[in-house]
């Protein structure tokens, strides 16, 4: 008897299991948002009016306490484009010219709140001619100040707003080495008015990353103002608040967006700085939440350091990831299981497999979300292999990409009835479909098995989806199997059934007259796809490393059979193959 129990507990401790259970929080909260955009409306009523002006009146700041640099580098070809007399973002150019800001007025609403946020300052700093750089990022803001001084929408919205006092503040090298006293005070002048603004508005910025940048640019205004204690106690309170909800205890942001936990990140490394100009006590809080942030962003990179393009990041990251993971100097390296934010990593040998097993992000969160729950990406060495088709721009060159990059197709997973595993909303949001995920991670000596279980079509169809993924120790082989399962499954009688693998554009793909799928990639190796339980072709795709570069690509789709399930319904079910082949 003790030796049976004896061999229990050695196969328990050789093989490691944990089990977790992720829900989506889904209510709406209508009501409060109703009355918050209503207190809103009316208070900016308020702000338009010309007495408003004189609640912004103050103590004027005589200079400023320092300036945090900024770890994000610039685009240089971008802030050179400047000096030509244009301004460029995201496919959409204006013309530099005294009524600049005037003409804001026939920009699209991004470019907009980009032009005021003065990002561009940051590709300004990039330029060789910084002599150059300062004239022109003075004479801007000089066109700006009289335009700006007083509140309107466009310019003094929260989160804008907060963007501009960062950027000022970080930048504030090229916008106050002036020799014109007037001018400078100016500027001081303007700094204390928003900041005062800010301190009004800074919970109009919706939660997540919009709160995080308007609490952030209280602290730093409140450490690098002078007299801004008040500021500076408030910012700092609001900012550990927010980062405590936002920031989950994985590191990953409630999001799901690892873009949002880079840019958490850049702004943690300038509250530090700023507190580190001012040689103050820095709050334990912050070098705590970069430790929890920096190994969740590891986890989600490939071998060549791209993202896994899920929740609206791209294979990028976004400008200066490198950078600014750098500058965090957080040491943490990437976790595999993600518990809270549902991210799962499995690193076999040189291969890398990256799922999302976790429910999309609460609907105040999922503006950028995709409907992937379930999908898979893997890579191999420094060659990506399944990947997503990633987020798209809107004015791309294929600006109906926007939305289709965001469905389920445009994942390597399953797809019933053409139909996304969670509605995209007009809106752009994330609406009903994966409530529930469940997530079992198994550990072997031979191989790293999970096992997924989502809810996303059982209102529609009757059915849940169930992904069984297992790696082999050395990451040459792994082995697949989805189903859908449930009491209801003859809803889906008369549904197409498909799993979809994206493939990246460097793979060269065939099919053998068995059926079998080969794959070359570039540095010569071959991986042979094999499905059983339904019919593989290779078709189009489209790859987006960044979001206005689509680039042709293509993928596995497999055509579900229908496999004799309990009470004689039909539910379709897939095993299959993916083997690197012995040369």
């Amino acid at each position: 008897m003790n030796a049976a129990f004896d061999q229990i507990a050695e196969y328990a401790a050789r093989t490691p299991m944990s089990r977790s259970t992720l829900r989506r929080d889904q209510s709406p909260h209508l009501v409060l948002n109703l009355l918050k955009r209503s207190g809103q409306k009316l208070r900016e009523w308020g702000y338009s009016t010309s007495l408003y002006s004189y609640r912004l009146r103050g103590r004027h700041p005589g200079q400023l306490l320092g300036s945090p640099d900024d770890p994000a580098p610039g685009n240089a070809t971008l802030g050179s484009a400047i000096f030509g007399g244009d301004m460029l973002h995201e496919g959409e150019q204006h013309v530099i010219k005294e009524d600049f800001w005037l003409r804001m007025e026939n920009a699209s609403m991004k470019f907009r709140r980009y032009a005021h946020s003065f990002h561009w300052l940051q590709d300004l700093a990039q330029v060789s001619d910084q002599v150059k750089a300062r004239d022109a990022a003075e004479t801007m803001l000089g066109w700006w100040l009289p335009y700006g001084e007083d509140w309107f929408k466009d310019a003094w919205e929260a989160e804008t707003l907060a963007r501009r006092l960062i950027n000022w503040l970080t930048h504030a090298p090229l916008i106050l080495s002036s020799e014109d006293l007037v001018y400078r005070s100016k500027v001081l002048t303007s700094f204390a008015r928003q900041t005062r603004h800010l301190m009004r508005v800074w919970k109009d910025a919706p939660m997540g990353l919009p709160r995080v940048y308007t609490t952030t640019a209280l602290t730093l205004c409140g450490l690098l103002l002078p007299g801004g204690n008040g500021w500076l106690n408030r910012g700092s309170a609001e900012l550990e608040r927010t980062l405590s909800a936002f920031i989950l205890p994985d590191g990953g942001p409630m999001s799901r967006n690892t873009a949002d936990a880079i840019r958490t990140m850049q702004l943690l490394i300038l509250v530090r700085g700023a507190y580190q100009d001012r040689g103050n006590d820095l709050p334990a809080w912050v070098l705590t939440t970069l430790d929890r942030i920096a190994p969740f962003i590891r986890a989600m990179r490939h071998g060549d350091g791209s993202f896994a393009q899920f929740g609206g990041v791209t294979a990028e990251g976004g400008h200066g990831t490198n950078a600014i993971l750098a500058a965090s100097e957080a040491k943490g390296k990437a976790i595999e299981n993600a518990a809270h934010t549902g991210f799962q990593r499995v690193v076999a040998g040189k291969a890398c497999l990256i799922m999302d097993a976790g429910p999309p992000p609460p609907a105040a969160f999922a503006a950028r979300a995709h409907a992937s729950t379930g999908a898979i990406e893997f890579s191999c060495g420094q060659e990506r292999i399944i990947v997503s088709v990633g987020p798209a721009a809107k004015r791309g060159p294929m600006p109906q990409l926007a939305t289709l990059a965001r469905t389920t197709a445009a994942h390597s997973t399953l797809v019933a009835g053409d139909r996304n595993s969670t509605r995209l909303m007009d809106d752009g949001r994330l609406g009903a479909g994966v409530s529930e995920t469940q997530m079992v991670r198994e550990a072997t000596e031979d191989s790293q098995r999970l096992r997924l279980t989502h809810d996303g079509y059982l209102k529609r169809f009757g059915v849940k989806h169930e992904r069984h993924i297992e790696i082999a120790a050395d990451g040459s082989r792994i082995k697949g199997s989805d189903r859908l399962f449930g009491p209801k499954a003859a809803k889906l009688k008369g549904q197409e059934v498909l799993l979809r693998f994206h493939l990246h554009p460097h793979i060269r793909a065939m099919k053998a007259p068995d059926g079998r799928i080969t794959l070359e990639t570039r540095s010569g190796k071959t991986w042979i796809f094999d499905a059983d339980g339904g019919k593989a072709e290779i078709e189009d795709s489209l790859y987006l490393s960044r979001p206005d570069r689509p680039e042709a690509a293509k993928q596995i789709v497999v055509k579900l059979a229908r496999g004799s399930g309990s009470g004689g319904q039909e539910q379709p079910i897939c095993s299959w193959v993916l083997s690197e082949m012995d040369l």
